[in-house]
């Protein structure tokens, strides 16, 4: 393959994921090798994602199924992956597995660096029920390129002391949400400090949430440009529930997001009923609170429509083959084990979201997962393209676009606003 041309497309690449740029999607030529079965297929994957006994099964499981290859795994840190994975790409011995985040697969896929899958979807356990957030963001220009493997989503963590205080049950519509502040106020206002729900006002992952169940989206492709979608009716409805429930709910400052501080670190201080947030918040407010141990659990986020959950955003990762590769059958046979019932039931056995609708059953008796499961299988993820990320890229034109809102400036005018930087962002 042109590895001079692979090396400037996936340098793009990184720049848009560590700079912000957008960067062009160029064709390539040529394809892989395809030597002799090697001795060694080397897997990558991220810190925390796959348990030590689970990893350790599936390499004996795999290499017990393929006398003479042995799985060699590389974990790797998110911290810098982006450069890592270019410089991997490009180079002459790539591994022959990689996970990959799901909103970065059309990047890599866009830039020549990722071999096509789509011949063998059709092999894999439950390719028909994947959960849209995983399976969607792995298609780049109609061809699959990531495998579900894991997802992550949203839910709405509460403390179930003081809502049996206040009276108060999980709510199971919009309403009923709101609704909440009222008798949570009157239990426990006493506490100048308290807060109904953290939700800061920047939190665009929940905005989505409401753009979506309004039917609307966050960015639309108008021929071969995006253009943002905020001003659409849709988009400025959801705007107005974000507004409505900042407003019945929250005190959190406008102008920071989940991570300044740390949510679960407000949930620790004891004068929070609700965050929503991840599973792993959950696990840090209670380690950061022993005392909450047993007092925290979840409910979905409600929709506008009574009884459903409103579409959460589903990050996560999918797995996929480096072009390069010179296994690349044994690696798609290798991501098959991984993405099957068998090691999927396994990972949702040890907490994580399995990547399929029909594996819901793999969470009895896990409360916390069975809800997000199910919040998972209606969710989504961002627009799908190489461009997206320079969006996300501070300044955020959604999170700045909260802000204004919130700080009293007109819904249509900051959509607007918003829907210009984000066609500068995705065209530049």
């Amino acid at each position: 393959m042109h590895i001079r041309r692979l090396v400037t497309a996936l340098t793009a690449v990184t720049v848009v994921l560590l700079a912000g740029c957008g960067t062009s999607a160029p064709s390539t030529t040529g394809s892989a090798p395809a030597p002799a079965a090697p001795s060694t297929l080397t897997v990558w994957y991220m810190t925390g994602s796959l348990p030590d006994d689970v990893a350790a099964g599936l390499k004996k499981d795999f290499e017990a199924a393929h006398p003479g290859t042995t799985v060699q795994y590389q974990v790797q840190q998110w911290d810098g992956i982006g450069e890592k994975l270019t410089t991997a790409l490009a180079g002459d011995q790539p591994p022959d597995v990689l996970e990959i985040g799901n909103t970065q697969v059309a990047q890599y896929a866009a830039a020549g660096g990722l071999a096509d899958l789509s011949d063998a979807v059709g092999s894999f356990d439950n390719s028909a029920t994947w959960l849209p957030g995983l399976a969607d963001p792995g298609k780049w220009e109609n061809k699959t390129y990531g495998v579900p493997f894991y997802a992550g989503t949203r839910t709405v963590i509460y403390r179930t002391d003081m809502f049996a205080d206040a009276g108060v049950k999980p709510p199971t519509s919009w309403d009923e949400l709101l609704a909440l502040g009222g008798p949570l106020r009157a239990k426990f206002g006493s506490d100048a400090k308290f807060m109904p729900l953290y939700l800061p006002g920047q939190q665009w992952y929940t905005l989505a949430s409401l753009v979506w169940d309004e039917g609307g989206d966050l960015a639309v492709r108008n021929g071969d440009a995006w253009r943002g979608a905020l001003e659409s009716p849709q988009g400025q409805a959801g705007i107005a529930r974000y507004q409505e429930l900042y407003k019945a709910l929250s005190g959190a400052p406008a102008d920071t997001d989940e991570a300044t501080p740390q949510q679960s670190e407000v949930m620790a201080q004891g004068s929070t009923a609700m965050m929503i947030g991840l599973p792993w918040e959950l696990a840090g407010a209670v380690k950061a609170a022993p005392q909450l141990d047993g007092k925290l659990a979840v409910f979905v986020l409600p929709s506008k429509a009574a009884g459903k959950p409103a579409p959460p955003f589903v990050g996560g990762s999918d797995l996929a083959v480096p072009l390069g590769s010179d296994a690349p059958d044994l690696a798609k046979q290798f991501i098959a084990m991984v993405a099957g019932t068998g090691y999927q039931t396994k990972l949702a056995e040890s907490g994580a979201i399995p990547n399929s609708s029909a594996l819901s059953g793999a969470a009895k008796g896990n409360e916390v997962l069975q809800t997000s499961i199910e919040a998972a299988a209606v969710g989504r993820a961002t627009p799908v393209d190489p461009a997206w990320s320079s969006v996300e890229t501070a300044p955020n034109p959604l999170k700045d676009m909260l802000t204004q809102v919130l700080k009293g400036e007109p819904i249509p005018q900051a959509a607007t606003a918003a829907d210009d930087l984000i066609a500068q962002r995705m065209s530049s």
